[in-house]
This record gives C-alpha cells, structure tokens and sequence, in this order.
C-alpha cells in the first residue's frame, strides 16, 4: 500500500440515538464489509461541505481508536469520504 490517490464518497449505515428534542447522536456505523465500528468520540454538529467528494450537511468529528474523521449526514444518507490507496 502507497499513499492515498483520491478520495471517493462512501454512503454508511448509521446507528444513531435521538433525543426527546431531536438532537441526532451517531453512535457506530456499518461498513461495506459488514464490520461494525463504535465511536469513541462525537463532536458536535456544524454544518460543512465535503469539498473533496462533492455534498453538504451536518458533520460530524468522530474518533475510532487513534483514526479520527468526518462523518457526513446529507439528509436521508450518511457519508464518508473513502481514501482510496495506490497499488503496488
């Protein structure tokens, strides 16, 4: 594996807890080979583009392990932008 040639947007399934007044709170999301990452670590929403994929909504920090990124909520879906490596 090389360094990262582009990056793609990525639509995840999302397991969230809303509260009484509505707030949204992104707990884990569901990967493309079926694995299941729990979030450590939750920011607060703000509202950001994903200008390297195209789309725009509310984002969110989230922390797994030691990987930190955005994760994107573009009402109904939920996003991530993908690094997607060279080959060797």
């Amino acid at each position: 594996m090389q360094g990262i040639t582009e990056r793609k947007k990525r639509y995840v399934a999302v397991t969230t807890r809303v509260d009484e007044d509505g707030t949204i709170h992104p707990t884990s999301l569901l990967w493309w080979n079926g694995k299941t990452y729990a979030f450590d670590e939750v920011s607060k929403p703000r509202r950001q583009s994903a200008k390297r994929v195209g789309g725009d909504g509310l984002c969110y920090t989230v922390r797994i392990g030691k990987v930190i990124t955005n994760l994107y909520y573009e009402a109904p879906r939920w996003f991530v932008e993908e690094k997607v490596y060279e080959e060797d």
